[in-house]
């Protein structure tokens, strides 16, 4: 049980939204879904944030966001939105579509979430996947205990969008904006982590067992694999690995699938288990042992055709990661730097 105090170093407070304060002076690791890469806001961004926000249309479903909409007012959320995430007060994020790498809209978790999508991106499911993943990643990695939101009663696309995540009505407020004069009803949503697992697990979902390795070389590089086009999460990077095969123990599964995706011979005795990865995925629960390696035979290459690369720490906040794989890097950071390996 923490004491009085304790909670205060913990985390920091802002309304409704606390971060761990263990994420911050961090890179930000980027959240992957199926099509989108969801991370933190970029100067470069403002163009098309002015571009896509300068729409009355959008403009009347937000609070805070005037009409017309200039680049100076874009200039002005970029860097209010790259400050407060940098101070671990909230979480601003632009959702991006990964096969083009296009700049659709801004997604956030500022005392209530809240999400827009420029016109081009309506109606295609891409604001129930941005905010299906801001809400595991809420809930996952931030470990928040409760999500409110809000939408204009005649805001239907974004009612619907809370409504398929199962959040709860919980009434409704007055709500103004700078783009319409006096208010209008809003609903009110809200879901907590208690209806979050008990909604999981009133689902049936196969359990998936997985093994990853943490390939270090002698630069103090790790090695992550590209996942091709055709695969589930296309574009997204990750530890090379794969699933455990029935009667195998996770060290000689893993000795089998870097043989085979990497061209590489491991010894047992050279994996060091390091943590492990449990991950409630919308239609499977995955479990992964992760281990780290310092020594193999071979050049690691990518014997499947994928792409292969070397990073470091700071390279992650430049990297879509599945979302499993967040945690287990930062944790993988702090190994590394008591260790001396890694810095930041």
């Amino acid at each position: 049980m923490l004491r009085k105090g304790e909670k205060e170093k913990e985390f920091l407070k802002k309304d409704d939204v606390m971060i761990p304060s263990t994420l911050l002076n961090r890179p930000f690791l980027p959240v992957a879904t199926e099509r989108l890469t969801l991370r933190p806001l970029r100067v470069e961004d403002a163009v098309l944030i002015q571009h896509l926000l300068n729409d009355k249309d959008i403009a009347e479903k937000l609070r805070r966001v005037p009409h017309p909409y200039t680049f100076q007012d874009a200039e002005t959320f970029v860097a209010f939105a790259q400050r407060s995430m940098a101070e671990g007060k909230c979480v601003i994020l632009a959702i991006v579509r990964r096969s083009d790498q296009q700049f659709m809209g801004v997604i956030s978790s500022e005392g209530e979430l809240g999400l827009w999508l420029g016109k081009p991106y309506w109606g295609q499911g891409y604001g129930t996947e941005a905010m299906g993943a801001l809400v595991h990643f809420c809930f996952h990695v931030l470990k928040q205990k409760e999500l409110k939101a809000s939408a204009l009663k005649t805001n239907a696309a974004s009612r619907r969008i809370f409504e398929k995540l199962k959040f709860r009505e919980v009434g409704t407020t007055e709500a103004s904006s700078k783009a319409f004069e006096g208010t209008q009803e809003a609903v009110c949503y809200a879901s907590s982590f208690h209806d979050f697992i008990t909604r999981y697990h009133g689902m049936k979902r196969p359990l998936v067992w997985v093994v990853a390795a943490i390939l270090i070389n002698e630069k103090g590089e790790m090695l992550i694999s590209e996942r091709s086009q055709g695969k589930a999460l296309p574009g997204v990077w990750e530890l090379p690995g794969g699933k455990m095969e029935s009667g195998e123990t996770p060290e000689i599964s893993l000795i089998r699938e870097l043989q085979e995706e990497l061209g590489i011979q491991v010894r047992e005795e050279d994996l060091e288990p390091l943590t492990f990865a449990s991950y409630r995925y919308d239609t499977f629960h995955m479990i992964m042992p992760l281990y780290l390696c310092h020594k193999w035979e071979g050049s690691p290459h990518g014997a499947e055709g994928q792409n292969l690369a070397w990073v470091t720490y700071p390279d992650l906040a430049l990297i879509p990661l599945p979302a499993a794989d967040i945690l287990p890097a930062h944790r993988l950071a702090d190994v590394l730097k008591e260790r001396r390996i890694w810095s930041f």
